[in-house]
């Protein structure tokens, strides 16, 4: 948050430093015709000097007042966003982390919470804050980020203008290893989906993209949202009754789906200090309609339940158990295939600077170095032909 707050002054400095300079620099005059009643040349500086004490003092002044009202305006909109981030993450801990809310029903600890609301939310800067609880089962912890607007920033407010961007709220869930079976699944818009598909290691090497079948989830809205899965069955049974009731099923993801980003299961996650872990991203309410995201949440917390009772059948266990060796496999002779190119590289580079030293050498030298590379050459003929034998 300092860190924000100093380069956010020190912008605003420099740019009051290089108006000032601009504006007391004046401007160039040309000497050449610049002259008195007597016929002697009038110093530049002097006519410049003259004009200025004589201008109306609102001209005069015109400048730097300008430049010192934008400066109290940068500095107000400073106050005036970091104000803002701070009712909306009050708003979301007063509404969910108080006692007797969601999360302080659901978990044991939910923050240090030692004086005050603000005490349940860590500011990690003027528009994100992280919240933090434990104590419930089949998970380690329950970690949430608010990625709100940049409303300090009067250049991210323009671009907003632009490219309009909501609150945020990433949640991720450091699951029990014992309790979450082999499983990757992503759940997103599609252009959420077919990002993830290219930037998650774990998505391009289990998972690919699954045709809902209206069959068996009539009211799953796949013409809105992109499944990619390890396996459809585990999809499937992952979909109960109650989950599609609080967020997937049509009815629900109609109002859900002005939060909803994305849902990413793994036991196979490259990133974070968890391998199994569940990750959901949301777009918040504003402020005074934040009890509308508790259905939403109450979604997340049943996950929580659901993939930590899941069973895979002793069938998927071997598929999922068998697509493991195979990424692993290809993985090795990945890997295996980048350190013999590293070798082959660096043999090159070798001869290479071999050849260069070579160049070098005088006559003599060069006679004596071929001399001695035609022995280790027979020799190793010898060696080989001995092996043979």
């Amino acid at each position: 948050m300092k860190s924000s707050c100093l380069h956010s002054l020190a912008g605003a400095a420099l740019l009051v430093l290089t108006c000032s300079i601009l504006v007391h620099a004046g401007p160039q005059h040309d000497v050449s015709n610049a002259v008195s009643s007597n016929g002697r040349a009038v110093d530049s500086d002097t006519r410049f000097a003259s004009a200025w004490w004589q201008a109306p003092l609102h001209v005069k002044w015109l400048p730097e007042v300008a430049i010192a009202t934008f400066l109290v305006l940068y500095l107000a909109n400073i106050w005036n966003g970091r104000t803002r981030n701070s009712e909306v993450a009050v708003a979301f801990a007063e509404t969910f982390c108080t006692e007797g809310s969601l999360l302080d029903r659901n978990f044991s600890q939910v923050g240090p919470r030692v004086n005050g609301t603000m005490d349940l939310i860590l500011r990690e800067s003027m528009n994100k804050f992280n919240i933090y609880a434990t104590g419930r089962r089949f998970c380690k912890s329950f970690q949430a980020t608010l990625d709100l607007q940049h409303r300090q920033d009067l250049l991210y407010m323009a671009c907003y203008l632009v490219s309009p961007r909501q609150d945020r709220i990433d949640i991720d869930i450091p699951m029990n290893e014992n309790n979450m079976q082999l499983l990757v699944l992503v759940i997103a818009t599609p252009r959420l989906a077919k990002e993830l598909s290219k930037t998650l290691p774990d998505v391009q090497s289990f998972a690919h993209p699954i045709s809902v079948e209206s069959k068996r989830l009539p009211q799953f809205p796949s013409d809105r949202l992109s499944v990619w899965a390890e396996s459809s069955s585990v999809f499937y049974e992952l979909m109960t009754d109650k989950v599609m009731d609080l967020l997937f099923g049509r009815a629900a993801f109609h109002e859900a789906s002005k939060y909803f980003r994305y849902l990413h299961f793994s036991s196979e996650n490259p990133e974070g200090f968890s391998k199994h872990s569940l990750k959901l991203s949301f777009n918040l309410p504003q402020k005074e309609q934040m009890q509308d995201f508790a259905k939403v949440l109450t979604a997340v917390l049943h996950l929580i339940d659901v993939v930590g009772s899941h069973q895979l059948s002793p069938e998927g266990r071997e598929k999922a158990m068998k697509r493991q060796e195979k990424v692993a496999a290809n993985e090795h002779k990945s890997s295996a295939t980048e350190r013999a190119e590293a070798q082959q590289l660096k043999r090159q580079e070798k001869q290479q600077e071999q050849m260069e030293k070579v160049k070098r050498m005088t006559s003599e030298q060069r006679a004596k170095y071929e001399a001695r590379q035609e022995r280790v050459q027979t020799k190793r003929a010898m060696k080989q032909r001995m092996i043979r034998a």
